[in-house]
């Protein structure tokens, strides 16, 4: 009750950043999953690891993405129960969604076991990269129900209060992952194999730490045997199809561009692009966070009817997302060289394409944070059909519509270009289209 009281009354500018700093340490703690790991193979298995690793990071997306659909779509329920004071069904919900990401989770394991080969075939490894993209993906997808149980209880845990131990089970996870990472690559010399053990086990370590909210019985909500009720079924999925496309839509760039890239340049273009797109991975976490970070906040005001709160929590995101979009594109521009060090000591034809791709791509972190945040506010007042075709667009359909035609007029520039004007033509469409988009955008600027 305490910490309903404080969202709906307390002030504005503290509790955003009361949600904000572990939101975005959470989401940060995600992508350096796939951080640690590109940085140990980059260093000790090369560029031919480093472009299995990005044929096999979509995986990862996948499972982002659909523990994000039941963890945020059910904790948007449970939000805005809460601020209409209707505590009523809660634990229903919760358990729910968390039933969900396990059944989902158990299905991705099982097409591991049938489908594995066919798989990283679709994913697009060629003969240099098969071998190792299937020992990553055959280790890490047998851990693909726990991936979906950590990020599904990390948000619901977030919503109940207890942001602070949502971000340490996330960066506690992380940390594990790059220790074993190097243990297992330049100590156990387990290759590929190695590198997918280190990133299965990072979740498994997230939900130890994240069960402690309810051992120390410090949860308002608890798993129960829910009810047959394909209603909530439908609001939880609805809720979350947003978060669901943003994080999936990741995945579907990245198979895109691999695909594109192998057209015009071979491996070493996904090479060039698995720096890239890392790069991508963690900026676009730090704009999840933001949208995730409003999310709680929104939607219990909005429960309660203080709209006023509201469009101030949205103001803020907003401006936070456009100073970091601005802040992430001069580094793009000016250092592209330190970045692609970060990764691989790369020299000739891979340095020139990976820093001409930086200076090009970093545009599009100008806009995707301002899209990612106000997709989560329309998402947050379960305006789910409107956000979801929002993110659909977005994602999938401009994306791919952009990269089938403007590499044919300007090569390689033309895949770098892609995202920029996909974020730039979505930010025009819904705000012209959109009017809740609008009515926040206009908040944010004073008008």
């Amino acid at each position: 009750m305490s910490d309903r009281t404080d969202l709906l009354e307390g002030k504005t500018r503290e509790t955003f950043l009361k949600y904000l700093i572990p939101a975005v340490g959470g989401m940060l703690g995600t992508s350096l999953y796939v951080l640690g790991d590109t940085m140990i193979v980059g260093r000790g298995l090369g560029a031919q690891g480093l472009a299995a690793l990005n044929v096999s990071i979509p995986i990862n997306n996948v499972f982002n993405g659909m523990g994000l659909l039941f963890g945020i779509g059910g904790a948007t329920a449970i939000s805005i129960n809460r601020g209409r004071r209707d505590e009523e069904g809660l634990n229903d919900i919760f358990s729910k969604s968390m039933i969900m990401a396990f059944i989902v989770g158990m299905i991705i394991t099982l097409m591991r076991i049938f489908y594995l080969d066919e798989f990283v075939i679709f994913l697009g490894a060629s003969s240099e990269t098969f071998q190792m993209s299937k020992d990553y993906l055959g280790v890490l997808m047998s851990f693909s129900t726990a991936f979906l149980l950590n990020v599904a209880l990390t948000v619901h845990i977030r919503n109940d209060g207890a942001p602070r131990l949502a971000m340490a089970g996330m960066l506690t996870g992380s940390i594990m992952n790059v220790i074993l990472d190097y243990i297992f690559v330049f100590k156990f010399h387990w290759g590929m194999a190695g590198v997918g053990l280190a990133t299965g086990l990072a979740p498994v370590t997230g939900l130890v730490i994240l069960s402690t909210h309810f051992i120390r019985r410090e949860n308002n909500i608890r798993f129960i045997f829910p009810k047959t009720n394909w209603s909530i079924v439908r609001r939880i999925i609805t809720n979350g199809g947003s978060s669901f496309i943003v994080e999936l839509s990741a995945g579907v760039v990245i198979f895109a561009f691999n695909r594109a890239l192998a057209d015009i340049t071979g491996d070493i273009g996904i090479t060039a692009y698995s720096i890239i797109a890392n790069l991508s991975l963690i900026f676009a976490a730090i704009f999840t966070g933001v949208g995730q970070a409003i999310q709680p906040i929104v939607s219990i005001n909005y429960g309660a009817k203080k709209i006023n709160r509201v469009y101030e929590f949205v103001k803020m995101g907003i401006w936070t997302s456009l100073g970091l979009g601005v802040s992430f594109y001069i580094i793009g521009l000016f250092f592209p060289e330190f970045l692609i060090s970060i990764f691989i000591q790369a020299d000739g034809e891979l340095l020139s394409i990976a820093t001409r791709g930086i200076r090009l791509y970093f545009l599009s972190f100008i806009l995707m944070g301002v899209n990612i945040v106000l997709t989560s506010f329309i998402q947050s007042k379960e305006y789910g059909r409107i956000s979801f075709m929002i993110s659909l667009f977005r994602g999938f359909i401009f994306v791919i519509l952009i990269l089938i035609i403007l590499p044919k007029f300007i090569g390689i520039d033309g895949v770098w270009l892609t995202l920029p004007l996909a974020e730039l033509v979505t930010s025009i469409i819904s705000f012209v289209y959109v009017r809740k988009y609008r009515e926040a955008v206009r908040k944010a600027v004073g008008r």
